[in-house]
């Protein structure tokens, strides 16, 4: 009996340390959830002249990821918000992540190659930034502009 004590106590430190290890920090602190924000325009260079696309879903993947980190939907001005928890996520590169929304929609008619335009993680103005609510550390980014691929 004491050597499965034993067994167990030691894949419970290492599951931990694995945690430890593979958390997502910035700036040394470790990151509750990651906000990133970002405008959908009915272009597809990205012209913010152009008008917004409403009620379409916004979603990103990263290398490393088979699924979808997070989604949400436009509103009526085409903004958005993902917000998701990068603890057991492949967002250790945001930069190499992709933030894509289909077209066409209702409220926007326009024919990207493949469906798609796709726009990337940035840093917010601030150079990031971290908030602390709650007792949660919230990671901000923002999203470049959209674009066709290609």
């Amino acid at each position: 009996m004491e050597k499965s004590n034993v067994f167990l106590l030691s894949i419970l430190l290492m599951a931990s340390l694995f945690y430890i290890s593979h958390a997502f920090k910035l700036w040394s602190y470790t990151i509750d959830r990651v906000s990133i924000r970002g405008v959908v325009y009915c272009s597809l260079d990205g012209d913010p002249s152009a008008p917004p696309v409403s009620n379409a879903t916004v979603y990103i993947e990263c290398p490393g990821s088979n699924s979808t980190l997070a989604q949400a939907v436009t509103n009526q001005v085409g903004v958005f918000t993902l917000v998701f928890n990068p603890a057991n996520t492949s967002f250790d590169n945001p930069s190499k992540c992709d933030i894509k929304v289909n077209l066409p929609t209702n409220s926007c008619f326009i024919y990207p190659p493949g469906g798609v335009l796709i726009a990337s993680v940035v840093n917010e103005i601030y150079g990031g930034s971290i908030s602390l609510e709650n007792f949660i550390v919230i990671a901000s980014y923002a999203a470049t502009t959209f674009l066709s691929p290609g």
